[in-house]
């Protein structure tokens, strides 16, 4: 072999090490940009992949995510909370949200949680007979529902008040309802409420608020009554109504889960907890109540839901 010749293979040996050299270094340094990426809130697809959650095997969790889909209940007519989109046919709001973040916390993707209507009166029989995992419904919490389903913690802390025409100038408060015609929700705490505050009231009893609306503009009946939130998406559109009386009662919402399922009592408090320090909670909060007249900022709902333990 002559020098020229041992000269070139030699160099061709070099340069194969230092590629080799150089694609193993490349490999050894992946986990470091990336990481870097991440905590710089990059796009890298690592970026967007939580770790799966792990659960006891005989858990409700677990249970819901061998059977790959989470199905809720959520109201489809009360805007900011629980609306049908009609060109969509999806329900949208502030209580579906939390519906979909539960769904994430469990490991599953957005197209495995399953939204239902749940009107007032059947929220806690769907529970009872298993046609749904949660209840998330602008459901208060009370001692009496307490007996029959779990409760998760307080989400969100509203008040009853009474939604009017613009132009009625008769209804001020809750004693002016006394010999009127008013509508509520069969099978709410709104209806009960109506009974014991203004006995003297004309109830017609519906299965939805919006149903309500309706006979309000038709004439049927005077006032609307219920959380001072459902009326006041109502309200902000629709120009001709209007709110009045302020807020007669405190209505802590809670998701409402089987009776006996503790563990996953326990586990959508966690969820919780982690929403209040992330901030999740208050993007929520801000998309979908934000803008409403009236209502407290973010930051100062928080504090207020986060103090009630009415939920436990």
């Amino acid at each position: 072999m002559t020098r020229h010749r041992w000269l070139l293979l030699l160099g061709a040996l070099f340069a194969t090490v230092a590629l080799t050299a150089a694609a193993c270094g490349d490999d050894d340094k992946t986990a470091t940009p990336t990481a870097a990426k991440t905590a710089a809130g990059g796009s890298s697809p690592s970026a967007t992949v939580a770790p799966a959650p792990t659960f006891a095997a005989d858990s409700t969790m677990v249970a819901i995510v061998k059977k790959g889909k989470l199905t809720v209940g959520v109201k489809f007519d009360q805007p900011g909370f629980g609306l049908l989109d009609p060109a969509s046919n999806k329900p949208d709001g502030f209580d579906v949200q939390l519906g979909k973040e539960i769904g994430k916390a469990l490991g599953l993707k957005e197209n495995q949680v399953e939204f239902v209507e749940a009107v007032s009166k059947n929220r806690i029989p769907y529970l009872q007979e298993d046609k749904v995992d949660l209840v998330i419904a602008t459901m208060t919490i009370n001692d009496d529902r307490k007996t029959q389903i779990e409760f998760s913690h307080t989400y969100y802390v509203a008040g009853q008040s009474i939604l009017v025409k613009k132009d009625n100038t008769t209804i001020k408060g809750i004693d002016d309802l006394n010999g009127k015609k008013v509508c509520s929700v069969q099978g709410s705490t709104s209806e009960k409420n109506i009974g014991a505050k203004a006995p003297k009231a004309d109830l017609l009893s519906l299965d939805a608020y919006a149903a309500c609306v309706n006979a309000m503009k038709d004439g049927r009946v005077e006032a609307v009554s219920t959380d001072d939130i459902i009326l006041a998406g109502f309200a902000a559109s629709d120009p001709s109504l209007k709110l009045v009386g302020g807020q007669f009662t405190k209505e802590a919402y809670g998701i409402g889960i089987k009776k006996g399922k503790t563990d996953m009592k326990q586990f959508v408090d966690s969820v919780f907890q982690k929403q209040f320090a992330d901030g999740t909670w208050a993007a929520i909060y801000n998309k979908y109540l934000g803008k409403v007249e009236g209502l407290p900022k973010a930051a100062d709902a928080l504090v207020i839901v986060k103090a009630d333990t009415t939920g436990g």
